[in-house]
């Protein structure tokens, strides 16, 4: 008996939405094959989805397909056709079995990691298509390794990285275009997919197209979790080894990415008692090693042929691992090493300081990248320390939007009960975020009151406004009400030099987090500091520089970081990174501009890095450190 071709998606890490990137490459297949059936198979869905109104005759007859013979719940809805799928004893009969009733269409089907990781080994699904979910700025890729496993067995793969939002993925799971830049998307995945009944032939033929252009956006993911690393049969021994050192020394190095902002966070808080975030150089080699050594035995490797050391732990900032395999006792057992580490990623360019339009027009503070009011984002820190303590990761999907970008989204769904017209949403004040994952939602619901964040609307469980500060849209807000981040100043900043940050972000348009974080990097906040190389005062203005930019006297901290200011929001306009801007101020202009790069100098390596760590653990991650074998 036929059956349908079989596309297996699932998610890496925890973006939230993989059922709805699911749904909405099943939507995107229905267009593409215009007639054909496309059934989207949504495993642990939290409810039934009902039929709607306006289904496809094709969805409509895939729904009484499964109806019929037991496969249900189905229901059509819009495009596609939508069937429940209990992870449980006997799953992979069923799918196989739902693959069978639509042998004439495509079977999306939305798995959790490791029953996704079942269905690809499962011979008798011959899965042919893969989607990966991923987010680019935690799942950034390591190597190609698991892409290069599916692709070595026959299986088409594509990697989605953006977001579909709210209003997408809804659309996208009553089986509608989700609408915008997601459409195009999921339109290019579609049709890189959408052969996988063809013949193996022409599938491996499409895959070996497959890997270039996945490499060439760097969208690879190693994926330690679905076990893809430790291959076996197809592989040798060797090669095995080999990649189990490789994602061992990823390991480490996504380990010392994690870690740098605990690293570089001072070891005093302001009033002068430790501080608990900090961790020191030794603990942090130490969990790295050992984030190498777990990686290694989770992939059947035995502790004792495990050797981490770090070639820069000298430095500054180690972010640089090397693991070594000792020699097996296989005949053909060789030496083995890999070498990964956390580098500046030049490409990311610097946030906003302050707001801008007929809503909010003050200072912004950002936490997870965006953008809010600064007391929003003070009640925001405490919200997720208090949801963190009872086991809920936060995480924030939207925050304070300008009208020119809720016009836009309004443009792309003009319903009003789901989107505010221009001009009338609350996210243009600063003061409202939506919140996550929908897991959270219960707990938000029952605590974010005690934060002054209040559910606005009985529709939207995700939307929480902040009710404790100046009204929303108000003068007073937007001249801030003396919260303890005020204008996005992070708290490490000595109370002294506090205004004087917050008036050159604000004057020269440069992140408050990015100003404080040199300042701490260059001299500690010590007005009258002088490095060996004759750098003067809190910002370690070289005296020609200092004169350049009008700077009289370089150990007057005051008039030190607005000519600071200055100089960063000139080099982030020239280089347009926030990267490369660091180190331009590090290593001069020259240097940056021969290569368009963050030059190889271990020092200048070592200062970006640490900065935007700082940066991380002030809570504005604006250029993510990727971690990369380098050998």
């Amino acid at each position: 008996m036929g059956a349908a071709g079989l596309i297996a998606c699932t998610e890496v890490g925890s973006p939230g939405d993989g059922a709805a990137a699911a749904a909405a490459l099943a939507v995107a297949l229905a267009q593409e094959n215009d007639g054909r059936c496309v059934v989207l198979a949504e495993a642990g869905a939290p409810a039934r989805r009902r039929p709607t109104l306006l289904s496809s005759a094709s969805a409509r007859a895939a729904e009484d397909r499964l109806e019929d013979r037991d496969l249900g719940p189905a229901a059509a809805r819009g495009r596609v056709c939508w069937v429940g799928l209990a992870v449980e004893d006997g799953w992979l009969k069923r799918l196989r079995e739902i693959c069978e009733a639509v042998a004439d269409g495509l079977v999306v089907a939305h798995l959790p990691a490791e029953a996704w990781r079942r269905a690809i080994d499962d011979a008798s699904l011959h899965a042919a298509g893969a989607m990966l979910r991923a987010d680019p700025r935690e799942d950034r890729p390591l190597v190609a390794l698991a892409v290069a496993d599916l692709l070595g067995r026959g299986v088409a793969v594509r990697v989605a990285t953006r977001p579909l939002g709210l209003v997408g993925g809804r659309r996208a799971l009553a089986g509608l275009d989700p609408g915008g830049p997601a459409t195009g998307r999921g339109a290019r995945i579609a049709r890189a997919l959408s052969g996988v009944g063809r013949s193996g032939a022409s599938r491996r033929a499409e895959a070996g197209q497959a890997l270039p252009l996945v490499l060439g956006a760097a969208l690879a993911t190693i994926f330690v979790a679905l076990g893809l690393a430790a291959l076996g049969g197809a592989v040798t021994a060797t090669e095995r080894d080999q990649r189990t050192a490789d994602l061992a020394a990823i390991s480490a190095a996504r380990s010392m990415r994690d870690d740098l902002p605990r690293l570089t966070a001072p070891t005093r808080l302001p009033s002068g008692a430790p501080n608990p975030a900090h961790i020191d150089r030794g603990e942090y080699l130490s969990r790295a090693a050992s984030a190498a050594r777990d990686a290694a035995r989770h992939n059947g490797l035995a502790p004792a042929r495990v050797e981490v050391d770090f070639p820069d732990a000298e430095s500054s900032v180690p972010v640089r691992a090397r693991v070594e395999l000792a020699a097996g006792d296989g005949p053909r057992s060789r030496h083995l090493w890999a070498e990964a580490e956390a580098s500046p990623l030049a490409g990311a360019g610097a946030p906003a300081a302050t707001a801008s339009g007929d809503g909010y027009s003050g200072p912004l503070a950002y936490r997870q990248g965006k953008p809010m009011r600064p007391d929003v984002a003070a009640a925001f820190d405490d919200l997720a320390r208090a949801a963190a303590g009872d086991g809920i990761a936060l995480v924030i999907s939207s925050a304070y939007r300008s009208d020119a970008e809720q016009a836009r989204l309004f443009a792309q769904n003009p319903d009003p009960r789901w989107v505010a017209p221009p001009g009338t949403s609350l996210h243009r004040c600063g003061t409202e975020l939506d919140l996550g994952p929908p897991a959270a939602y219960g707990w938000l619901a029952a605590n974010a009151g005690r934060f002054g964040l209040t559910k606005r609307y009985g529709w939207e469980p995700w939307h929480f406004g902040f009710t404790r500060g100046p009204a929303p849209c108000s003068a007073s807000g937007d001249a801030g009400d003396g919260a303890a981040t005020p204008s996005g100043v992070p708290a490490f900043v000595p109370s002294r030099y506090r205004e004087a940050v917050a008036r050159a972000a604000s004057r020269w348009d440069v992140s408050a987090a990015l100003l404080a974080a040199q300042l701490q990097a260059e001299s500690g906040f010590d007005p009258g500091a002088v490095s060996p190389a004759g750098a003067q005062g809190i910002a370690q203005f070289m005296p020609a520089t200092a004169a350049a930019y009008g700077l009289r006297d370089p150990f007057d901290p005051v008039a030190a970081i607005d000519a600071q200011g200055r100089l960063m929001s000139e080099l982030v306009s020239r280089f347009g990174s926030v990267p490369l801007a660091l180190a331009a101020y590090n290593a001069g202009p020259g240097a940056v501009a021969a290569c368009d790069c963050v030059p190889p100098y271990p020092e200048t390596q070592a200062y970006v890095a640490r900065i935007l760590a700082l940066m991380g653990g002030a809570g504005e991650m604006v250029a993510p450190l990727e971690v990369r074998l380098v050998a």
